[in-house]
């Protein structure tokens, strides 16, 4: 089975727009936050309705990810995206705290526990052996300061990845959680597997977090291996006005000829 994980889905927008591009891949999402599928559903059947199309290659599992099975305490924070697996800090660097960028503003008040409870974890080397899954063409990763853990637990089936994103701190002195790896951590372990880094950017302007896209040392081995469709930034743009309920005239035109073109190919 050929595959995409969307790790630490949130509101489910990635994995959505990676099932939506590529209906012969099946797209797992996971996600621990309680009542975080009803909004995930919520937002997959705005799509649905949108292009009058049915998803049949999405699944959400309610879990967390990291490098062992079990289960351990979540933190849910106020900031509801910085919610982790990782306890947040108590006291965090002068760039947050002093800082006047609204965004700064909102992750450094807003990262304090609401709540915590204990959760389902699993590894995705457990996962795979579970669904028979020989391919996994794309693995995104926003599991808030733990994505490296995540692909660790992959285990052997790191030769299955063929490409994927995970989300570091750029230094020691910017985390905001306990025992959280930075972008030298990825690079110590990426030289180790094997990874090539394919991309670096900013996750938001000033945000002292990097997305690392990389690709791995894999090697095709049969007909059967997928290829991966990623998205424009238009498809983005119209996927994020759908999930906010902002559409406008021109999401209705490009609706129109986007149509026109799947029945004459």
């Amino acid at each position: 089975m050929n595959v995409a994980f969307d790790v630490g889905a949130d509101d489910g927008f990635h994995g959505i727009l990676f099932a939506f591009l590529n209906p012969k891949i099946k797209v797992f999402a996971f996600e621990p936050i309680k009542g975080s599928k009803k909004e995930i559903l919520a937002n997959l059947k705005k799509v649905e309705d949108f292009f009058s199309y049915k998803f049949k290659n999405y699944k959400i599992i309610n879990s967390a990810v990291s490098d062992f099975n079990g289960s351990s305490i979540f933190y849910e924070t106020n900031y509801r995206v910085g919610s982790s697996l990782l306890k947040p800090k108590v006291k965090l660097d002068k760039f947050w705290t002093h800082s006047d960028d609204l965004l700064i503003k909102t992750v450094s008040k807003g990262i304090k526990p609401k709540k915590k409870y204990k959760v389902q974890v699993t590894t995705l080397e457990k996962f795979c052996k579970n669904n028979s899954v020989s391919v996994i063409n794309y693995l995104h990763i926003d599991a808030q300061g733990n994505d490296l853990r995540v692909i660790k637990g992959l285990k052997n089936f790191k030769k299955c990845l063929i490409e994927g994103v995970a989300e570091v701190p750029k230094n020691n002195k910017l985390k905001i959680y306990e025992r959280e790896q930075t972008f030298n951590d990825l690079k110590l372990n990426f030289k180790k597997w094997n990874f090539k880094i394919t991309k670096i950017e900013e996750v938001q302007k000033n945000y002292p977090s990097l997305n690392v896209y990389f690709k791995t040392n894999y090697k095709k081995k049969n007909k059967e291996t997928k290829n991966f469709i990623h998205s424009t930034k238009r498809f983005e743009r119209i996927f994020k006005r759908i999930f906010s309920n902002r559409l406008g005239l021109k999401d209705f035109i490009f609706l129109y000829f986007w149509r026109i073109k799947k029945k004459l190919l």
